[in-house]
C-alpha cells in the first residue's frame, strides 16, 4: 500500500505554496542543496557504534565532516582522533544522514518535480539495495547485530526514512527497479529485524516494531504488520506494558521516553490509513506527550533522570537520533488538539522559525492560540517523581520510584533543583566517566551507605500535599534491613530537607549535595587524602570543613545563589570537593555530611535566590528537629513532631507555626 495517499501529496503541494510553510520549504531546499554539495555516497562498509564518536576526555560528540572519514575533531580543544573504530562510528552518521537526505530529496521532488532530485533519491536506494547483502559479516554488535549498521536498533532508525523515501518515489521508478529495491533492501531488512527482535518491553523493541510495521505496510505484508502490532512484544504490548499509567516510559529517562515515543509515533503515522491499526485513540499515547509537559522546569528543560542526555528539553533537542521536541508536539497538536501541546509549539517558535519537515508534512495549517497553563505540583506516582512548585519559579523533584532497568541510576530519594542542583544524566556511553561517575550514587543528591552505590530498589510515597502553607513530598525506601526516608517541606522562598537513615549496624553514612557554581563558607579547612568508595575517586581536592554553628554554606553560579543551613549534629564531618558536571569540564562543588552511626537524621534548610536574600538566618532548636527561619518578612517557626525518631515507622505529624 501507499504510506502517503495521492490526496496527501496534493495537500503537500498546496501547503508548499502557502506563506505559512514558506520557511519549511526554504529549509528543505537548503538542506537538499547542502547534501548535494557534499557529494556524499553510500559507504562500502557498514556503520559502527554511535557512542564511540565522542571525545574520551571531554565526553562531547566529535565534529562530523562529510569529507573527513579518517580525522575526527573534538569541539572543545580541537584535538584530532583517528583509527578504524572512529571511521566506523563516522559511518554511523553517514548512514543516518543519507537516509534523511533520501527522504528530503523525495519530498522536494514531490513538490517541485525536479528530475535530479528523483534521480539522487533513487540512487541512494539502489546503492543501499546493491550493498545490503554484502554488509553482512561486517562490524556489528553481538548478540544484537545490524547489517548496514552496528545494531538492530540503528538498523530500525535508519531504514524508516528510507522506506518513506521509497514510498514517495517508487511510482516514478521502473517497475523492475522498484521490485529490486523492495526485494534486496526492505524485505531482508524487515526479516532480519524480526529474526533478531528484542522480544521484550524495551525501547529497542519499539523501534524494531516501527521498522517492521512500516516496511510491512509499504510492501503489503500482513504477516509482518501483524507481528509489529500484535506480537507479545509488539507495539500494542509496548504501549500497554512499557508506558506507565502516568504516561512516562518505564525506563525513567526523558530522553528514552522521547526515543520510545518517536518509534511508537512513527508506526502510528505509517498506519494512519488503516482503521484497524489506529494507535491514536490509545490513551497512553496521548499521555506520553502530556507527561513531559507536566514535569518540565520553568525554562522548558527536562530533568536528566537516569540515562538521560543533559540537554533534553521541550524547547530544543530531547534525545539523539530523533527529531527535536517541537516536531513531537507538531504531531501531538495535529492529532489531539490539546491547548497544552499548542502552547509548547508557541514557546518553541518564539525562539526559532517553524521550518521543519514534520511541520510541513503533518502539522496543522496554523497553531491555535494557547495561554501558558498554570503550573501545579505534579505527581507521577508510577514513575516515582514527586514535583513541588510552591512558588512561581520554584521547582523540587524528589525521585523515589522503580529502578528503570538497565538505564536506571542508583539514586533513590535524590533531590533535583533546576540549574542549581540538576541531575547530571549521562554522557556518551563510551565516556570513561559513564560508569565510574554518572552511574554511581555519589554523583546524585541523596545518601551513600558504606561508600557503596545503592542496590536496585523501588521506593514508595508516604505523603504528597500541595495545599496549606507548605507543600510536602515524603518518600521512603528499604534496602534489606536499612531504611531511608526523605521529607521535603517547601515554602515559596525556601524548603526544609529531612533525611532519615536507620541501619542495623554502624556504618559510614554520607549525605551528598552537589551544586553548580562555587562553594563558599565562613570557617576553616584541612586537606584530606583521596576518598575511597564507588565513584569517590572523582571527588577532587577533598578537604574537611569546620564552620560555626548556624552559619550557612553558599553556592554561587552567575546570579544564582543557593544557601544551606544544616542542623548541627555530634560526630558530623563536613567534606567539600570539586566534581565533574555534565559535560565533565563543567565543574561543580560538592558537600558531604559524613557520620559513623546506625541511625541519624540530616536536617537542612535551603534557600535559592537572585538579588537580595529573603531568608536571613536559621536558628536550630537545641533538641528535636525544629528551627526558626528568619525571613525579610518575619520569623517562621518549624516544629517537626513524629512518633519514633529518627526514622518513624508510622505517619509523620508535621506542625507548622508562623
Amino acid at each position: 500500500m501507499n504510506l502517503t495517499s495521492p490526496a496527501e501529496w496534493k495537500r503537500l503541494r498546496r501547503r508548499a505554496g502557502s506563506s505559512a510553510f514558506r520557511a519549511s520549504v526554504n529549509r528543505l531546499r537548503t538542506e537538499v542543496a547542502e547534501f548535494l554539495k557534499a557529494r556524499a555516497h553510500v559507504p562500502d562498509l557498514p556503520g559502527g557504534y554511535y557512542h564511540d564518536y565522542f571525545c574520551p576526555e571531554h565526553a562531547r560528540e566529535l565534529v562530523f565532516e562529510w569529507q573527513s572519514p579518517q580525522e575526527h575533531r573534538c569541539p572543545v580543544d580541537g584535538q584530532v582522533f583517528s583509527g578504524p573504530q572512529l571511521e566506523a562510528a563516522w559511518r554511523w552518521t553517514v548512514n543516518h544522514r543519507l537516509a534523511e537526505a533520501a527522504l528530503r530529496l523525495a519530498v522536494l521532488w514531490r513538490i517541485s518535480g525536479e528530475a535530479h532530485l528523483l534521480a539522487t533519491a533513487g540512487q541512494i536506494l539502489r546503492d543501499y539495495a546493491g550493498r545490503y547483502e554484502g554488509y553482512r559479516g561486517g562490524i556489528h554488535h553481538d548478540p544484537n547485530p545490524g547489517i548496514a549498521t552496528y545494531t538492530t536498533l540503528d538498523e530500525s532508525v535508519w531504514i524508516i526514512p528510507l522506506a518513506w523515501a521509497f514510498d514517495a518515489i517508487r511510482a516514478a521508478l521502473p517497475p523492475e527497479e522498484s521490485a529490486q529495491i523492495a526485494r534486496q533492501l526492505f524485505a531482508p531488512a524487515a526479516a532480519h529485524l524480526r529474526e533478531h527482535h528484542y522480544s521484550k518491553i524495551h525501547n529497542f523493541s519499539c523501534w524494531h516494531n516501527a521498522a517492521i510495521g512500516t516496511i510491512g505496510l509499504l510492501l503489503d505484508d500482513e504477516d509482518q504488520i501483524d507481528f509489529a502490532f500484535r506480537s507479545p512484544a509488539g507495539q500494542l504490548a509496548q504501549l500497554s506494558q512499557g508506558v506507565l499509567d502516568d504516561g512516562l516510559w518505564y525506563e525513567g529517562s526523558f530522553s528514552y521516553h522521547f526515543y520510545s515515543v518517536g518509534a511508537i509515533a512513527a508506526l502510528a503515522r505509517a498506519a494512519r490509513h488503516r482503521p484497524d491499526l489506529d494507535l491514536l485513540p490509545n490513551p497512553k499515547l496521548r499521555r506520553m506527550f502530556a507527561a513531559p509537559v507536566h514535569c518540565a522546569f520553568p525554562n522548558g528543560s527536562l530533568p536528566a533522570t537516569n540515562d538521560c542526555w543533559y540537554f533534553t528539553s521541550l524547547l530544543g533537542d530531547c534525545c539523539h537520533g530523533v527529531d527535536p521536541s517541537s516536531d513531537f508536539y507538531e504531531l501531538a497538536n495535529a492529532w489531539y488538539g490539546d491547548p497544552a501541546f499548542a502552547e509548547i509549539l508557541h514557546r518553541n517558535y518564539a525562539r526559532k522559525p517553524r521550518d521543519s519537515l514534520t511541520a510541513l508534512l503533518d502539522g496543522t495549517d496554523s497553531i491555535p492560540a494557547a495561554p501558558a497553563p498554570p503550573l501545579h505540583d505534579t505527581l507521577l506516582a508510577n514513575s516515582g517523581y514527586a514535583i513541588l512548585r510552591p512558588g512561581e519559579d520554584s521547582y523540587l523533584l524528589l525521585k523515589y520510584g522503580p529502578s528503570g532497568g538497565w538505564h536506571g541510576h542508583p539514586d533513590k530519594l535524590s533531590l533535583i533543583i533546576p540549574v542549581a542542583a540538576p541531575d547530571l544524566g549521562t554522557p556518551g556511553y563510551s565516556s570513561k566517566l559513564f560508569e565510574s561517575w554518572y552511574r554511581q550514587t555519589v554523583s546524585h543528591n541523596t545518601v551513600v551507605l558504606g561508600h557503596r552505590s545503592q542496590p536496585p530498589g523501588e521506593g514508595k510515597l508516604r505523603c504528597f500535599r500541595a495545599d496549606g502553607p507548605f507543600h510536602v513530598a515524603d518518600a521512603e525506601i528499604q534496602f534489606e534491613s536499612t531504611q531511608l526516608r526523605r521529607v521535603i517541606l517547601a515554602r515559596e522562598d525556601y524548603f526544609l530537607d529531612l533525611f532519615f537513615v536507620a541501619a542495623p549496624t554502624p556504618q559510614t553514612i554520607d549525605w551528598v549535595w552537589r551544586n553548580a557554581g562555587t562553594l563558599s563558607f565562613t570557617g576553616e579547612t584541612r586537606d584530606l587524602p583521596a576518598l575511597e568508595g564507588e565513584g569517590y575517586d572523582h571527588l577532587a581536592q577533598p578537604r574537611e570543613v569546620t564552620i560555626p554553628v548556624n552559619t550557612p554554606f553558599t553556592w554561587r553560579a552567575g546570579q544564582d545563589r543557593v544557601r544551606l543551613w544544616a542542623r548541627p549534629e555530634t560526630g558530623n564531618q563536613w567534606i567539600a570537593a570539586e566534581v565533574p558536571g555534565n559535560p565533565p569540564e563543567d565543574r561543580q562543588s560538592m558537600l558531604l555530611a559524613r557520620r559513623e552511626t546506625t541511625a541519624t537524621v540530616f536536617a537542612s534548610v535551603f534557600h535559592r535566590y537572585r538579588g537580595p536574600a529573603r531568608v536571613l538566618a536559621v536558628d536550630w532548636i537545641p533538641t528535636g528537629l525544629g528551627c526558626a527561619v528568619r525571613t525579610a518578612g518575619g520569623v517562621e517557626r518549624w516544629v517537626i513532631q513524629s512518633p519514633g525518631a529518627p526514622t518513624p515507622s508510622g505517619p509523620c505529624d508535621f506542625v507548622y507555626e508562623l
